[in-house]
């Protein structure tokens, strides 16, 4: 997955690159734009763990709520 990250990120700053011009791509250079393109894949990923976790979270909390549920079925 990371691989899909890295190729959006690139997308991401080729994008800029083509806002910017040629001329100002030029003084920015390079290795900027690789950093560029590391912190994007960064954000990207933070956002999607951090996504990961809050859904996992509510699927435990499901989980809880399912197993007292049945655990009282009987006494219904």
């Amino acid at each position: 997955m990371t691989q899909h990250y890295r190729e959006h990120a690139d997308q991401i700053v080729a994008d800029f690159k083509e806002l910017l011009g040629a001329k100002a791509a030029n003084a920015v250079g390079e290795e900027s734009f690789a950093e560029l393109a590391m912190l994007i894949e960064s954000g990207l990923t933070t956002s999607v763990v951090d996504a990961m976790e809050k859904a996992a979270d509510q699927v435990g909390a499901m989980a809880t709520e399912i197993r007292k549920h049945a655990e009282r079925y009987d006494d219904e």
